[in-house]
């Protein structure tokens, strides 16, 4: 069944007008018809059930008859500080980290990346990528929207993270360690914090300050992942391990 994000708080019983966007898509590109059923969801725990009540090429008029609990929500939060790259590449990263139940995303700066983005650019690509998880979501079957931040220093994140709690774990990837997630039995682990590098990995100097606010380095085998690569690797072992995909 078709589903939709809808920006505001769905209700039981509620007659409503979906947005332009959906409307058009929704008549055009996917040729609904009256009476036809829709999934509806607004950032909670639930998916709603529509029903089309009127549909032309600029309205679509629906009734929500049922609401239930949304079964593919994570089950641990996942929290990915990925450092800035390519557009294509990070609307990339951020779809399928989505996909793979991530809870929240940090664009990141290093000493090492090549992209910056400041001021208005940042804020409209900002809304684009909001745009790229509502989609990731409409697609996955989330109910629940990932929250993205505008681009931030390592510095800034590092100095906000010097404590860890007994179930959190935080992770930052280095291609050069050999200590691995096997060595790693916590199993009450709910909260998982993951910071990835560009490319050429992080600095030194940006990696011990790192391990100074409790994040552990570990590797991914010995291979070189691209940064776009890293973050699927290692939000699926994390799943398998802590999450849903045992």
């Amino acid at each position: 069944m078709n589903r939709f994000y809808h920006p505001s708080p769905l209700e039981l019983k509620q007659k409503l007008h979906l947005s332009n966007k959906v409307a058009h898509h929704a008549a055009h590109v996917l040729r609904l018809r009256t009476d036809d059923k829709i999934i509806l969801f607004h950032n909670d725990l639930y998916d709603y059930s529509a029903v089309i009540t009127d549909i032309n090429k600029k309205t679509v008029k629906v009734y929500i008859d049922s609401r239930f609990e949304n079964q593919k929500n994570p089950t641990i939060h996942l929290r990915l500080f990925q450092s800035l790259s390519s557009s294509e590449k990070m609307d990339w990263i951020i779809q399928k980290s989505v996909e793979l139940g991530v809870g929240s995303i940090i664009p990141i700066y290093s000493k090492r990346s090549n992209i910056k983005l400041q001021g208005s650019r940042a804020e409209k690509k900002l809304s684009h990528w909001h745009q790229v998880i509502i989609s990731a979501c409409e697609q996955s079957g989330r109910s629940s929207l990932p929250k993205i931040s505008l681009p931030k220093k390592i510095e800034e994140c590092l100095n906000h993270e010097n404590k860890v709690n007994a179930n959190q774990l935080k992770l930052i990837l280095s291609p050069k360690e050999k200590n691995n997630l096997q060595n790693i039995n916590n199993s009450s682990v709910k909260n998982i914090d993951i910071m990835i590098g560009p490319e050429g990995g992080f600095a030194e100097e940006e990696l011990n300050q790192a391990i100074k606010s409790h994040f552990v380095p570990i590797g991914l085998g010995p291979r070189i992942l691209r940064t776009e690569t890293a973050p699927l690797s290692i939000l699926s072992i994390l799943q398998y391990k802590y999450g849903d995909f045992a």
